[in-house]
């Protein structure tokens, strides 16, 4: 049996020979997501704030085309150019994950997609049918 994959147009179009999710051994891995608007393609406007929220929904609406949300999300991974986002991205992430919150890794990069500040990928436990 093939493990099911899925591009949804509620979230951006993949820039990349890959899908949003794929789910394998009960679990939804999703590709990484910044902030970009489902509906037109373009970065939201308004800095890093604006572009991790964004990003936070576009995972959203990912994980619930396979039946979770972020309370499902075990781990994410987090990479942004600016170290001096890190704080935002902290308050940010307690806004949109609620305890118990999913362990996380973030890193900075020297650089993401056309000019990105931040990018979100998660492991997500996909509930039995």
């Amino acid at each position: 049996m093939t493990d099911p994959t899925l591009t949804t147009a509620a979230a951006p179009e993949p820039r990349g020979p890959y899908p949003h999710v794929r789910v394998h051994g009960g679990l939804a891995w999703v590709t990484g997501q910044i902030g970009r608007d489902a509906e037109t393609g373009d970065f939201v406007a308004g800095g890093f704030s604006s572009e991790f929220h964004q990003a936070i929904t576009n995972l959203e609406h990912i994980l619930a085309e396979v039946g979770c949300g972020l309370a499902d999300v075990a781990h994410t991974e987090v990479q942004f150019v600016d170290e001096s986002d890190l704080d935002a991205m902290n308050t940010i992430y307690g806004e949109r994950f609620h305890p118990p919150q999913p362990a996380r890794t973030s890193y900075g990069v020297a650089f993401l997609w056309k000019g990105a500040k931040v990018q979100i990928s998660c492991v997500a436990a996909v509930p039995s049918s």
